[in-house]
Formats: structure tokens, C-alpha cells, sequence
């Protein structure tokens, strides 16, 4: 990685770490700058403003998220075990990461978040999304909306990865298993 990239990977983690003690609003582009020990001004030389800021955080932690997806789902399964890996892959990638998990949950419910950038990011998983329109295609999967097999699954994901953050739940291996079952159920045709 070069000085480039350490430099905006910094800014992008130090926004991640401060937005979720403060949230959005308490969250200064000056404090940003001290949080990742840089100046304030080479911040606008990556970021055009705060909103770019934010939606450049959501694409990074959305790119990371899909990649992960990509390299980890076997697209050798059958369409069922994949749907099934696909929802424990997102259940134990954001119980790993409580701070992204936290900050798309804020982000989908502010007004940065626009469809058209959630159009660009869906790029980054398309082996998910051309699995569950398999699914829907084979009539294995409810024929929902994107946005509600979405909510049915990736938000119970988020959801409940920050549950156990908080400490207000313990999602061990097995439980995790009996949520799949039921995100399955919610979903199959």
C-alpha cells in the first residue's frame, strides 16, 4: 500500500471509529483530521466534503463486504447451500466488524443514503445478488422485492451483529444456524 492509500484508509477508519462514538453530526472534519494524524486539509485533497466522506466510507466498508463474498462463497454448491453460506458469511462478517455494522445501519437511515448509491454499490456483490435472483428464478425464493429479501436477511445480519456488540445477545455457532434456518424460512418459496 502506498502513502496514498495509507493516508485515505486512515481518514476512512478514523471516520468509521468517530462516527461510532459520536455519530454523523458529532463527528468534525477536525477531528477526523486528529483522529487519523493528518491535517485538516488533506482531507478535501481526498474527499471533496463530509457527505463525500460518507458515502466514500460506505463504498470502502460495501467493497470490503463484497469481496469477502466473493472469494469465500462456493458457487460449486447447490443454489440452496450457497443461499445458506451466504447468509452465515454475512452474519459472522459484521459480528467481526461491529463498527461497519454500526455505521451502514446509521448510513441506510440518513440522508446520505440515495438508491443511486446503492446501485453502485451492488456491483461489488454480485455473486449475492445473482444468487438470490437465482433463487427467485428457480422459484426456490419468494418472489420479494431485492429490498425485502434484503431486510429479510443483510439487515437481520447487521441487526443482530450489533445486538451482540452491545452485549445484548450472544450469537454463538449454533445459534447463529437456527437464524439462517430462520432467514431461510423467510425467504424460501
Amino acid at each position: 500500500m502506498d502513502q496514498v492509500d495509507d493516508k485515505r484508509t486512515a481518514i476512512l477508519e478514523a471516520t468509521l471509529r468517530l462516527i461510532s462514538e459520536n455519530g454523523f453530526h458529532g463527528t468534525a472534519m477536525s477531528k477526523v483530521a486528529k483522529e487519523a494524524g493528518v491535517s485538516a486539509g488533506i482531507i478535501y485533497h481526498y474527499f471533496d466534503s463530509k457527505d463525500d466522506l460518507m458515502d466514500e466510507l460506505y463504498k470502502h466498508i460495501k467493497r470490503k463486504f463484497g469481496l469477502m463474498i466473493n472469494e469465500s462463497l462456493d458457487q460449486t454448491q447447490p443454489l440452496k447451500i450457497q443461499i445458506r453460506q451466504i447468509l452465515g458469511l454475512m452474519m459472522k462478517y459484521y459480528i467481526q466488524r461491529p463498527l461497519e455494522s454500526t455505521f451502514l445501519e446509521q448510513y441506510t437511515r440518513s440522508p446520505y443514503f440515495s438508491p443511486e448509491i446503492e446501485v453502485e454499490v451492488g456491483q461489488y456483490y454480485l455473486p449475492l445478488l445473482e444468487c438470490f435472483q437465482r433463487g427467485q428464478q428457480e422459484m426456490m425464493i419468494k418472489d420479494f422485492p431485492a429490498p425485502v429479501v434484503h431486510t429479510l436477511t443483510v439487515d437481520v445480519a447487521t441487526s443482530l451483529a450489533q445486538k451482540h456488540a452491545a452485549g445484548l445477545l450472544t450469537l454463538t455457532d449454533e445459534l447463529i444456524e437456527e437464524i439462517i434456518d430462520a432467514c431461510w424460512e423467510a425467504i424460501r418459496q
